[in-house]
């Protein structure tokens, strides 16, 4: 660390350094003599006064009518540093807590036509880990159609021979389509129920929630740890009820 910074990094205003070093090289100096010495104005080093007379810095030596000024020893530097740092070690909590509730905070991305729903499918599988599972939603009306929004990367990681195993939960006209070769497990809303297509699929992985509307061509990306952990138990509950 520079010592012409040193003041103003332990909260001493700019300029002090300046007058501080001045002092210690010089001896006792009047205001004039320091307004000489380091061409600073009278009146801004009168500002810095108060401050370095606080910190215990700077003394006031009387000679007549003389105001002199005579810096004191550095080691008080040490004792400043360690004021800041319980001053610190005070707030660093309450920094925290702010911290946290603003990573905490979801992120929102919207993905628009079949280029963008590409792109939210490549991110969040290029961003998953290995092995990741993605818990799977869909209520196609014509599921080849969808397919087509599908990259590569999807396909590769998420088919047969993929390291992510998929979870899904279709309606009766896409299940019977699906190939049983794949590495996923399927489970239908029967039609007794609902026809179920309602051309939206959502996906959860890893840390991410995906919302798709195929009939606008709109994706939304949500990255957020506990949205996704409460999407996963939900699916999980109902996966294992149907």
């Amino acid at each position: 660390m520079k010592k012409d910074n040193l003041l103003q990094t332990l909260g001493l205003p700019h300029h002090s350094e300046k007058v501080y070093l001045t002092l210690l090289e010089k001896g006792e100096k009047s205001l004039s003599d320091l307004a000489k010495i380091t061409g600073l104005y009278r009146p801004a080093i009168y500002r810095l006064m108060p401050d370095l007379l606080q910190a215990n810095l700077v003394s006031v030596v009387k000679k007549g009518k003389r105001i002199l000024y005579v810096a004191e020893s550095p080691q008080l530097l040490s004792v400043l540093a360690k004021e800041q740092a319980t001053d610190l070690q005070a707030v660093l909590p309450e920094y925290m807590n702010l911290f946290l509730n603003r990573t905490r905070r979801p992120k929102f991305t919207l993905y628009q036509g079949k280029e963008g729903i590409k792109s939210v499918f490549e991110y969040l599988i290029s961003t998953a880990k290995k092995e990741e599972r993605i818990f799977r939603y869909e209520s196609p009306r014509n599921y080849k159609d969808n397919k087509n929004y599908y990259p590569d990367i999807y396909r590769q990681r998420a088919g047969q021979k993929g390291d992510m195993d998929k979870y899904v939960i279709t309606n009766e006209e896409t299940d019977v389509q699906r190939s049983a070769r794949l590495n996923r497990l399927s489970k239908r809303i029967p039609k007794s129920y609902d026809s179920f297509n309602y051309n939206i699929t959502h996906l959860i992985c890893g840390d991410k929630v995906v919302f798709i509307d195929f009939d606008t061509e709109t994706a939304i990306l949500i990255e957020a740890p506990r949205f996704a952990e409460f999407q996963k138990k939900i699916f999980q509950l109902f996966f294992r009820k149907l």
